[in-house]
């Protein structure tokens, strides 16, 4: 199954793991060229919700049907009962540009480990929009529309693009001059990319999904959110329908 989405031009959101609170043995092969053990799919289903919540009944183990077991799903996503919907945690990795991660930071319900510039060289890639914004006409401060000619767009990106390259090659010149990267990395621009490790709970990331889906959200920050919703809603489908039915604002 596919676990990772690209992002823009140089961008990805891959899927590394989910988990709940039960231990499930997943499917495995034999990988016949190296003789190791590959796994598919991941230890969450979207059944855990409802066995998290039995647990205030003391039958956690006992068994029921899917069927019972969804429509209890539902009645907590729908009633807010969202315990039990925290117990499924998600991990991603992504590649994103630090203007768009600096935005997503701000969800502080997720655990976060980047990749830092004060240790290791960022690569020599930056964001490009393809289409460039032009300011909202409709008297809004953030936001953009598709009003710009197409020689502006063009200069725009042309120019986006030596200036990054430019300072790119400044931030490599001072490191190998003996510029500590932390000060030598004053030269990259927020349109370069940065590399990280997100973890999340379902309940959580459903918020984080509500917000950055939004028409509102910045179109970039939909791309990666469009990314992450596509990826659970293979690996936990019932869920993502029960998002779309009362989450998604």
């Amino acid at each position: 199954m596919q676990n990772q989405i690209k992002c823009l031009d140089h961008g990805f959101v891959k899927l590394l793991n989910l988990s709940g609170p039960v231990n499930r043995i997943p499917d495995s092969s034999i990988d016949l060229l190296t003789d190791q053990i590959t796994m598919e799919g991941f230890q969450a289903n979207d059944i855990d919700p409802a066995l998290t919540a039995r647990i205030s009944f003391n039958n956690f183990d006992k068994e029921r049907s899917r069927e019972l077991d969804l429509k209890l799903v539902e009645y907590l996503i729908k009633n807010k009962h969202n315990t039990p919907i925290e117990m499924i945690e998600i991990w991603l990795e992504m590649k994103l540009p630090i203007f768009l991660a600096r935005q997503f930071v701000r969800h502080r319900t997720a655990t976060i480990n980047e990749v830092s510039a004060r240790y290791s060289i960022l690569p020599e890639e930056w964001y490009i929009p393809e289409i460039v914004g032009g300011k909202p006409t409709n008297g809004m401060k953030q936001g953009q529309e598709d009003n710009l000619s197409s020689l502006i767009k063009e200069h725009f990106q042309k120019e986006l693009a030596n200036v990054c390259k430019e300072n790119y090659d400044a931030y490599t010149y001072y490191i190998e001059q003996g510029v500590a990267p932390e000060h030598a990395r004053l030269f990259l621009h927020v349109n370069n990319y940065t590399h990280w490790l997100w973890k999340q709970d379902l309940h959580n990331l459903m918020h984080f999904l509500s917000l950055r889906l939004d028409s509102h959200a910045q179109i970039e920050a939909r791309i990666y959110a469009n990314a992450i919703y596509t990826l659970l809603s293979i690996y936990l489908p019932e869920s993502m329908k029960l998002f779309d039915k009362y989450r998604r604002f």
